[in-house]
């Protein structure tokens, strides 16, 4: 290390004797090149690395020189992987998991399969390489989060998702240079009409089995919180009750909601997963409160008619309701100015002074004396 020191000095020109007195003084390359951290501090210990030797401003800027070179490596690459890093935790742009290794794969299969021998690990049962790997990173970084419902599937599920995906067309407007780049990755489709309550229990269980095979909870925990999500989602009520179970859309909240409160046990309390599961699951009550029945919407009185003219018919039957029947016992038809015409006193209309004709524009128009009393149905 003093060879170093000494070829790096002579590159720079330092005379030899000056050299000397530095080897002498015991200073290698490695003690010289850590000696200070700044220029200004190299300046204060010359005298000491020098002694008794008078530098020139020459000799001084020529040890700087060689401190500098010293320098160089760790600073070309320290800062960079300080941005790197500093860019990557400040970051608000979202990305996906590292992509597990197969290797990697197999070890958690194994190690699942040997703490659960009961348990059996089919495509339709293995949770995708996405969620394993969204697992694996949040249990690795101790940094958990809800995931979203629409990326918890089966390694089957997102091969069929993937087959059946269709290829990405360019697009020049906007920005579909960074849709081509960036990889959207398969999701399923969550509402209610796609979905009942069998797909609510197949996506916790996957759920499930990849929280379990990364290691973050034992799966007797989960799944327990899983069975009574699944019990309360499921209930039946009397159609006379006016209630309904949660929809698929309102579970997911729920889920979401429970899961926040899990995962901030964990991260703010510094209890364990099983805890929290064990917590939220047996001893408080939210879980039941979050998936509490709703009621029905009121239904409109008359909406229910079957076949063509619902509106014709609901006002049908308003105006029927505000007329009464012909009492009148006359027969054959009256003549004069009053034929056609019923004598009863409770006839509709017969107290009520109707428009018969409007002014429109320059022409006067007649109305309807008839539909306005709710006889001829114009509707039909």
């Amino acid at each position: 290390m003093a060879d170093d020191l000494k070829a790096a000095l002579t590159s720079e020109g330092l005379p030899e004797d000056v050299i000397q007195v530095a080897i002498d003084g015991g200073w290698t390359a490695s003690a010289f090149k850590n000696s200070v951290e700044t220029q200004t501090e190299l300046e204060a210990i010359l005298d000491e690395t020098f002694p008794g030797v008078v530098l020139t401003r020459l000799q001084k800027s020529q040890i700087r020189a060689v401190w500098a070179s010293m320098q160089v490596p760790a600073a070309s690459i320290s800062p960079s992987t300080t941005v790197a890093s500093s860019a990557a935790d400040g970051s608000w742009v979202e990305s996906f998991a590292p992509k597990m290794s197969s290797s990697k794969l197999s070890e958690l299969k194994q190690q699942f399969l040997k703490s659960y021998p009961s348990e059996i690990l089919t495509p339709s049962t293995l949770p995708s390489l996405r969620l394993l790997s969204l697992a694996a990173h949040q249990e690795a970084k101790h940094e958990y989060k809800w995931i979203p419902w629409k990326l918890r599937m089966s390694d089957e599920r997102a091969s069929e998702l993937l087959i059946s995906r269709p290829a990405k067309q360019p697009r020049l407007e906007m920005l579909g240079l960074s849709s081509l780049i960036l990889d959207e990755p398969p999701s399923i489709e969550i509402s209610d009409g796609t979905m009942g309550v069998s797909g609510v229990q197949r996506i916790l269980a996957v759920r499930d089995t990849a929280l379990a095979m990364v290691g973050s909870a034992h799966l007797a925990r989960l799944k327990a919180y899983s069975s009574k999500f699944v019990h309360l989602l499921s209930q039946r009520f009397d159609p006379a009750s006016g209630l309904r179970p949660p929809s698929i859309s309102e579970a997911q909240q729920a889920d979401c909601r429970m899961w926040q409160c899990i995962y901030a046990l964990v991260s703010d309390k510094g209890w364990t997963l099983n805890d929290a599961l064990h917590e939220y699951t047996e001893v408080r009550g939210e879980l039941s409160t979050l998936l509490q029945a709703r009621p029905k919407p009121a239904q409109v009185k008359g909406l229910e008619t079957k076949g063509k003219g619902k509106l014709g018919k609901l006002m049908a039957t308003a105006f029927a309701s505000g007329g009464g029947k012909n009492t009148g016992k006359g027969k054959g038809k009256e003549k004069g100015p009053g034929a056609g015409k019923s004598r009863d006193a409770n006839a509709p209309g017969r107290h009520i002074s109707f428009v018969k004709e409007i002014q429109v524009g320059s022409e006067r128009k007649g109305l309807c004396v008839q539909w306005q009393m709710g006889r001829e149905r114009l509707w039909e």
